[in-house]
């Protein structure tokens, strides 16, 4: 059973596979329910196999103007840019979903980013 090297006493899988559920353990909205865990590819590898973009909704409500969502498309590359930047900026403006997506419009007028 694989364990962290520098740290033996977490990780510890409940599986062999390296995989298995652990309780949420700090603050959020998810306290109190469990996440599932799992060895991962290498990053080269993971890269490959995501989708190519991903289509982010958000929702803005607030008094001045009637809610409304606004759809957002980022290369994988560019996601967690996205989302650390809409989660530490956007104010009134939610995630609402975000889902993978194999082609944005053309009207995004988006290109793929390469970043490593």
């Amino acid at each position: 059973m694989a364990r962290n090297a520098d740290r033996p006493e977490h990780w510890i899988p409940d599986n062999p596979d390296g995989s298995g559920w652990a309780d949420v353990d700090w603050v959020s909205a998810t306290r109190g329910s469990r996440y599932h865990y799992r060895h991962a590819e290498p990053l080269a590898e993971a890269r490959a196999a995501r989708p190519p973009f991903y289509r982010v909704v958000t929702r803005l409500e607030s008094s001045e103007q009637h809610p409304h969502e606004n759809t957002y498309y980022v290369a994988a590359s560019g996601l967690a840019d996205l989302v650390g930047e809409l989660v530490w900026h956007g104010g009134a403006e939610v995630i609402w979903h975000i889902a993978p997506c194999k082609h944005p419009p053309a009207e995004a007028q988006l290109i793929e980013v390469v970043r490593d």
